[in-house]
Order: structure tokens, then sequence, then C-alpha cells
């Protein structure tokens, strides 16, 4: 059996495409713009707007420790099964040569 036969792929929607990604951009704006705000207070750029928003997401560096730790700790999960799912593929990939 040939090795390109094991493989399947299925080919993605574009409706699915376009929902990803605006999902996608979606979250790196809202990201951006929490650490804007942290920034603005940072270097001591107040205004109204930016208060309230402050206020409503609360943050403080002891949430950003922790999101630190959480991102490094799916990152390292994630990665973890990557490395696992690849090697079981490379086992039955030699298994059926």
């Amino acid at each position: 059996m040939d090795k390109h036969q094991l493989v399947i792929r299925k080919k993605t929607g574009l409706a699915s495409r376009l929902r990803r990604a605006i999902l996608l951009i979606l979250l790196w704006l809202f990201a951006i713009y929490v650490i804007g705000i942290n920034l603005c207070f940072i270097f001591g750029v107040y205004t109204d707007s930016l208060v309230v928003n402050y206020s409503l997401f609360n943050l403080s560096l002891h949430v950003y420790k922790l999101f630190g730790i959480l991102i490094v700790v799916i990152g390292a999960l994630i990665s973890l099964y990557g490395v696992v799912h690849i090697r079981n593929l490379k086992r039955k990939a030699a298994d059926h040569d």
C-alpha cells in the first residue's frame, strides 16, 4: 500500500474557512484592544472610556500571570498531543508497508 493512500484529506469549504478567519480576526482584535488598554494605563494615558473598559475587564498583573500560565500549559498539551499523534500515524504507516 502506498503511504499517500493512508492520509485522508478533506477539503474545507469556503464558508467554513471564512467563519474561522472572521473568528480569528475578532479574537486577535479583542486581544490587541485589551493589551492597548493596559499599555495606556502603564504609560499614564487616562480617558473615561479607558477607565470604563479597564474596570470592565478587571485587568491586573495577577490575571495576566494566570493567562500566561494557561497559554503555556495549553501550548504544551497541544504540542504533546501532536507529537503522540504523529508517532501513531508513522507507526500505522510502517505497519502497512
